[in-house]
């Protein structure tokens, strides 16, 4: 095909998505955007950032006993410690004497 030639095989496609918030976010999301495996980490380390900053911060007791029961794996304030020891490392959360607070990335 010529510079001068020019095709009529553009193509618009729309398309109309209901539904609640998170089911459409979770079908938009590209499917090999994570491993199926890490999924459910994600979602964990999602939540328990999410609790940490709707509490403003808290000890390792009071953010397990905050955390909802749906989430992959049990937590208990051990477990809560060994988790925000690892998002202390990426600058999510912050350790203050002995309450776990919003870090400096999560204000970004």
């Amino acid at each position: 095909m010529s510079e001068d030639e020019s095709t009529d095989e553009d193509v618009s496609v729309s398309m109309e998505i209901t539904g609640r918030y998170e089911e459409v976010v979770s079908k938009l999301k590209s499917e090999e955007s994570r491993p199926d495996a890490l999924a459910p980490l994600a979602s964990d380390l999602e939540t328990l950032l999410e609790t940490v900053q709707r509490m403003g911060g808290g000890t390792r007791s009071a953010i397990a006993d905050e955390l909802p029961g749906e989430m992959a794996a049990e937590y208990d304030a051990a477990a809560v410690v060994e988790t925000m020891q690892v998002l202390e490392r990426y600058d999510l959360v912050v350790l203050e004497g002995n309450t776990w607070k919003p870090g400096p990335r999560l204000g970004e």
